[in-house]
């Protein structure tokens, strides 16, 4: 079943029990305001009833007209003032019951309680002998000084009946119509609302890797399908940007292997073309360890990458001294500095305690000294300083070197992206902690990311170029478990 048919079907069914709640409501109420409205009828007619009966005594000289109910009235010593309207049924009984005057209009009716209340009015049901049904008010009465009695007053409610009948019918008739109107225009619009859907659908069929630059562009309102949409191109351009990654990534690293490889190889094919001195075979053997080690240290990065985008790199958190750490690491730089003839200078606090991955801080302070000496001139310096604000460690790697363009800043933490290549190239031979690729300063992003930190860089043409790491001194809680 689908989603079209199962929403028209769903508003259906809660419009019908709208609709039968509506008319259950309406038929409730309009016979309870009809039947009040008659019960107010009967209780006004008895109440003029009984206020315009006297009692004048059996010797009165008063003449009625030639009537029976005159006649009634004269042998009951009754005065009738007021006579009920047309359509209204009475009679009037002593206190004890007895018939006073009876017009007839109850002659064989038949009541659902035949005793009469001496003492409390009363409202009951009743049916003529004609299956007329009515409603009758029964109410007793005092009048002082003269007497008392019951009067009884009916009025038949089949009109009630004929509106209730007439409402049936038309609820009958227009319910099932409404339904089928209903129904057909929800199916309308479940069509119109879901098209834009079936519409991202065929497209979405459409696309496949090859062409992830395709967007639906629909320009649809914003609305929830509208936001969909929009959704679903962002969604592609993401893949699209992802896949790009992907194909420069591999491009990249099958060019920065296959240099390599290809030196060892043209090496190897020379030495081995003709018998070289021990010399020559030395000097072969030195080239062809270098590039192994360029390779090993390229193939150790992009594996340490992998398993960070592939959340297998965890943390191993351990207290310590991150200046300590600090000191240990540039130390181990400063042969690199002294031969490329720049200083570096370390300033750092006798103690800074953190909590963090002290392997991988190590690495990462290793990569962001090393390349600040890697690009900057003989002559120049490389300052090296940690200091503690706040909740966080701030590490400072700052150099006198040539800068970077603006242009470039963005880019840095790309994966094999490098602002010089050529000079990338000759400054690694003599860089022996990565592999010279334009993979360190991702190792580093990745590296603070894992330790939720941050990396600024600041950076301008002939004045040097300053990294700022800030990693936190505890880290978050789900991380300390």
């Amino acid at each position: 079943m689908n989603i079209r048919l199962r929403l028209t079907l769903w508003y259906t069914a809660i419009l019908f029990i709208i609709l039968l709640i509506f008319s259950v409501s309406l038929y409730v109420a309009l016979e309870s305001t009809l039947f009040v409205s008659l019960d107010t009828h009967l209780q006004q007619e008895a109440a003029q009833v009984i206020g315009g009966l006297e009692f004048i005594g059996r010797e009165s000289d008063d003449k009625y007209d030639d009537d029976e109910v005159a006649a009634a009235l004269t042998v009951s010593g009754l005065r009738l003032r007021y006579v009920p309207e047309e359509g209204v049924l009475w009679r009037i009984f002593d206190r004890n019951g007895q018939v006073l005057v009876d017009p007839g209009y109850f002659k064989d009716a038949i009541f659902r309680n035949d005793a009469l209340p001496t003492d409390y009015a009363r409202l009951e049901y009743a049916t003529l002998a004609d299956n007329v049904p009515v409603k009758v008010y029964t109410v007793p009465f005092v009048i002082e000084g003269r007497g008392a009695g019951i009067v009884q007053i009916a009025e038949s409610y089949h009109h009630i009946q004929q509106v209730q009948q007439l409402l049936v019918f038309l609820l009958a008739i227009g319910i099932p119509f409404t339904i089928l109107a209903t129904t057909a225009g929800g199916w309308f619009l479940a069509t119109h609302a879901l098209q834009p859907i079936d519409r991202i659908t065929s497209a979405a069929r459409q696309i496949s890797a090859s062409d992830l630059n395709r967007r639906l562009n629909m320009n649809l309102p914003n609305d929830e399908i509208g936001r969909l949409a929009t959704t679903f191109d962002d969604m592609l351009a993401r893949l699209e940007a992802g896949f790009d990654q992907q194909k420069r990534f591999i491009a990249d690293a099958s060019h920065e292997m296959r240099t390599p490889l290809t030196i060892l190889k043209g090496e190897v094919d020379v030495t081995l073309n003709r018998p070289r001195t021990a010399a020559t075979y030395r000097e072969t053997l030195e080239l062809v360890d270098e590039t192994t080690n360029q390779l090993i240290a390229l193939v150790e990065e992009l594996f340490l990458l992998a398993r960070a985008d592939n959340q297998q790199l965890p943390l191993q958190l351990t207290r310590f001294n991150l200046a300590e750490l600090i000191s240990r690491a540039a130390s181990r730089l400063v042969a690199q500095a002294e031969k490329r003839n720049v200083a570096l200078h370390i300033d750092i606090p006798p103690a800074l305690p953190i909590v963090a991955d002290a392997d991988k801080l190590t690495r990462l302070v290793l990569n962001l000294v090393s390349n600040a000496i890697k690009y900057t001139r003989p002559g120049d310096d490389v300052t090296v300083s940690v200091a503690a604000e706040g909740r966080f460690a701030t590490l400072t790697i700052a150099d006198t070197g040539p800068g970077i363009p603006a242009e470039h800043l963005a880019h840095l933490f790309d994966r094999f992206y490098r602002v010089d290549k050529a000079r990338s190239r000759s400054a690694s031979v003599t860089d022996t902690n990565s592999s010279g690729a334009g993979l360190g300063l991702s190792i580093v992003k990745r590296l603070v990311d894992l330790h939720n930190g941050r990396i600024d860089v600041a950076s301008e043409v002939g004045q040097g170029t300053t990294f700022v790491v800030w990693l936190p001194l505890q880290p978050p809680a789900d991380d300390t478990g």
